[in-house]
């Protein structure tokens, strides 16, 4: 288990590209839990505060989301790293997307970390599946806090308040 507070929920929301994962980056580095950056336009998992990085995509790869395919064994690594470190005051994932939401990807490993984590969970979402994704793991059983980034940009904070 993670410390002796209850989990609280914070939801980084934005468009595609915005921006989340490259202020994340500057701003949460010292972390921990995982990033999706693109390096070279390819799509990456970069485990904080390692910094080591996986590639997600893989030709042939076993999970499919439209014209992606992503490595099985990228987001099991992902997976690892991140039960590995329940006891962690903030755990982010970045991001929640459509592949979990369908039940696949980093589905089951948000699940285990709801019910057997205590402690901040920093979750990144696309604007337009927040109400999806609230729904499809129930997260409003716990105290949520939804950030815009495009506010958080705006407003030159460095720190995310909640």
């Amino acid at each position: 288990m993670g410390t002796d507070q209850s989990l609280s929920i914070i939801l980084l929301t934005g468009e595609k590209r915005a921006g989340k994962t490259t202020w994340l980056q500057k701003h949460k580095s010292d972390s921990v839990g995982f990033l999706s950056p693109l390096i070279q336009e390819k799509r990456n998992f970069l485990l904080i505060p390692s910094q080591i990085i996986f590639p997600m995509e893989e030709s042939n790869g076993q999970l499919l989301v439209g014209k992606y395919s992503f490595s099985a064994s990228a987001f099991a690594a992902v997976e690892q790293h991140v039960q590995s470190h329940y006891q962690a005051d903030e755990l982010i994932f970045d991001e929640i997307g459509p592949l979990e939401i369908r039940g696949e990807g980093f589905s089951s490993l948000l699940k285990q970390t709801l019910q057997n984590y205590s402690g901040k969970l920093l979750i990144v979402l696309r604007s337009e599946i927040v109400k999806q994704a609230i729904e499809a793991f129930q997260l409003d059983r716990f105290p949520i806090t939804v950030i815009d980034f495009e506010q958080l940009k705006n407003s030159g904070e460095t720190e995310l308040n909640y």
